[in-house]
């Protein structure tokens, strides 16, 4: 039984790390066409284009191109539902053997939930958490008064313009690990190395030190490792870290700064939260049930 189980889990991590990883291309193709939208309608390239304002054939081409990028948009949108899909039946299916095999050896439990957890981790840091972006749809600005000389002659215009479509005035969506690229590039060094010490390390840590408890009685005897797999949860930042997210989720939805704002959380932090649940779930069976380390 025991080698069943280890060919099942070595068979669930392959395909989920196979999946994973299509998951997080798919995301990130997804963010750079999302990024190519805001640029093509960016407030600065619409609002200072002449042509914009002499004809609507300028207008139209960058309204087409935005069209034929948010095609692109919606194709991995299908294509991270269809990965994630089946990311969802592949844990439901492994945690249903686990819980199986959990009768017959009490260390599975927990190695399953660790393995799970592993995987949820890995695409809660590399795919985006959270976007948000400000904009205005058919933008109006009114009339403009205009006062110009025309042969000597001063003369009063009125200039009105309405823009069609979206005009963008900004975009930005970031994974765990890009943000800290991003504050690592700033010289941030402070805020990188925390968001790197407790959303990253700190909960590879205590996955890996977990299982090397359940199978190595070096480590299990280990005051260091049993020390930071038991308090670990304690100096973490994941439940904080998920909350602000959805703290920033809220307040920029409501934002009254007189232009649409749209703020969407991504995949990314459901897997995140998943591997909180999960990681969570697997240190408190460890200290409810200590012999397990025996088992």
């Amino acid at each position: 039984m025991k080698n069943l189980f280890y060919i099942v889990s070595i068979i669930f991590i392959g395909a989920c790390l196979f999946c994973n990883t299509k998951l997080i291309q798919a995301g990130s193709r997804m963010k750079v066409q999302k990024e190519n939208y805001a640029d093509i309608l960016n407030f600065k390239g619409r609002f200072l284009d002449p042509q914009e304002w002499m004809g609507e054939e300028a207008e139209a081409v960058k309204l087409q191109q935005a069209a034929q990028i948010q095609k692109k948009v919606e194709l991995y949108k299908g294509k991270s539902k269809t990965y994630l899909w089946i990311i969802l039946g592949l844990n439901v299916v492994f945690l249903a053997f686990v819980f199986f095999t959990y009768s017959l050896y009490k260390k599975y439990l927990v190695l399953g939930l660790l393995c799970s957890a592993l995987m949820c981790l890995h695409v809660g840091l590399m795919y985006p958490m959270l976007e948000i972006m400000a904009f205005e749809r058919d933008l109006d600005i009114g009339e403009l008064p205009i006062k110009t000389k025309v042969m000597g002659i001063s003369v009063d215009l009125k200039v009105s313009q309405k823009f069609d479509g979206d005009m963008v005035f900004y975009y930005q969506s970031k994974s765990v690990v890009e943000l800290v690229q991003v504050l690592f590039q700033q010289k941030n060094w402070i805020v990188g190395i925390s968001i790197m010490a407790f959303s990253i390390l700190f909960p590879l840590f205590k996955l890996f030190g977990t299982i090397g408890i359940l199978f190595s009685d070096k480590i299990k005897n280990s005051k260091f490792v049993n020390f930071f797999v038991k308090h670990a949860g304690k100096w973490s930042m994941a439940d904080v870290f998920v909350v602000s997210v959805f703290l920033a989720f809220l307040a920029f939805s409501n934002m009254q700064v007189g232009i649409k704002t749209e703020s969407n959380v991504l995949l990314g932090l459901y897997f995140f939260l998943a591997y909180c649940i999960l990681s969570m779930l697997s240190s408190a069976y460890i200290d409810k049930d200590i012999n397990l380390m025996t088992s």
